[in-house]
């Protein structure tokens, strides 16, 4: 069953990920991978709600919470791929600056967003 449930929280997390992509895409072009990074970081903010969540409430099916809410949700939601790609074509067109800054911002604030997403709860 908690194939099931990595499925159906997977597929919302893309859903949720394509949604923040479309929204982006509303404002100015820029060569920043803005929708990457706002998905990064919320995706890592639920993380951190979810794992006090987990912790806390104890839910009495935990292992299914987890398939959902974790790796389903925030792993369908996150997109570490999606990073390092963006990231090799920023530094394959010699936009170093730029994919440095991505690389920093992304990584220091998705690690203060799960501390965040913990202390919310």
């Amino acid at each position: 069953m908690n194939v099931f449930y990595v499925f159906l929280g997977g597929g919302i997390g893309s859903l949720l990920r394509f949604g923040i992509t479309q929204l982006v895409l509303q404002f100015p072009k820029s060569v920043f991978p803005v929708a990457t990074l706002v998905s990064n970081l919320l995706a890592s903010a639920l993380l951190g709600v979810f794992l006090v969540l987990l912790m806390k409430v104890k839910p009495a099916n935990a292992e299914s919470f987890q398939a959902f809410w974790i790796i389903g949700i925030c792993g369908g939601f996150s997109t570490f791929s999606t990073f390092a790609k963006e990231n090799l074509e920023l530094m394959e067109g010699g936009q170093w600056l730029i994919a440095v800054l991505n690389i920093l911002i992304s990584i220091s604030f998705c690690i203060g967003m799960v501390y965040l997403g913990r202390k919310l709860v």
